[in-house]
């Protein structure tokens, strides 16, 4: 069996009109998908993102919701960083997240 890819944390991917941003200072970064310990963020290869730096931040849903983080770099890989974050994001953000997302921009067949 394939390991790749498998998480141990339901990851939620945003469509591009709907992602929520990372609010370090007075710099916002597009967030592509969140977990419970985890965000991936566009960073486009801005050099203030290095693996294994601390990260102090608030994440911002476009429903107006904010949460202050606090997490550490493990990844950089092509225009992104994978955080880590030191403590989870709510269950009930990520299921409402969810929930909203599959309603209004799942791909529906025929």
């Amino acid at each position: 069996m394939n390991d790749y890819n498998q998480r141990e944390y339901f990851r939620l991917a945003y469509p591009r009109t709907h992602r929520p941003s990372l609010m370090i200072d007075v710099d916002n970064y597009e967030i592509e998908d969140v977990s419970e310990y985890g965000v991936k963020v566009k960073i486009d290869n801005d050099p203030a993102f290095m693996v294994d730096d601390s990260v102090i931040a608030t994440i911002a849903f476009p429903d107006g919701r904010e949460f202050d983080l606090s997490g550490q770099v493990v990844r950089i890989q092509d225009a992104y960083a994978g955080l880590q974050l030191e403590t989870p994001l709510p269950l009930s953000v990520i299921r409402s997240e969810s929930l909203y997302v599959m309603t209004n921009f799942a791909t529906k067949t025929n």
